[in-house]
């Protein structure tokens, strides 16, 4: 009876763990794209700062980063809710990025 009442309140506990996906070799070139963008993307950030006229670069390469967050997430973390914020963020960084680099340079604004 006792071991009735202990296997029926296991069943009732729920366990919340977040479940990873087994790595493949195609996800492991994902994560180190992932880290190579963030470095780069951090130092275009510095390099930003001091040459203002690198924005157009910088946002290209954090919009890019933003989506391969968003892809390895999804993939790889199972985290939704992040790869929504991460994509939308990252195509409207791009978006952005492609208005204000036609706008400057094509339209001659």
């Amino acid at each position: 009876m006792a071991k009735k009442k202990e296997s029926i309140k296991q069943g009732k506990k729920k366990v919340h763990t977040q479940q990873s996906k087994s790595l493949t070799q195609f996800n492991i070139i994902f994560i180190h794209l992932q880290l190579l963008l963030t470095f780069l993307t951090a130092g275009l950030f510095i390099w930003y700062i001091i040459d203002s006229s690198m924005i157009y670069l910088f946002q290209l390469f954090l919009g890019i980063t933003l989506l391969v967050m968003a892809y390895n997430n999804q993939i790889i973390y199972r985290r939704k809710l992040a790869t929504v914020a991460y994509s939308v963020v990252g195509i409207v960084l791009l978006i952005l990025d492609l208005v204000m680099y036609l706008g400057v340079y094509v339209i001659g604004a």
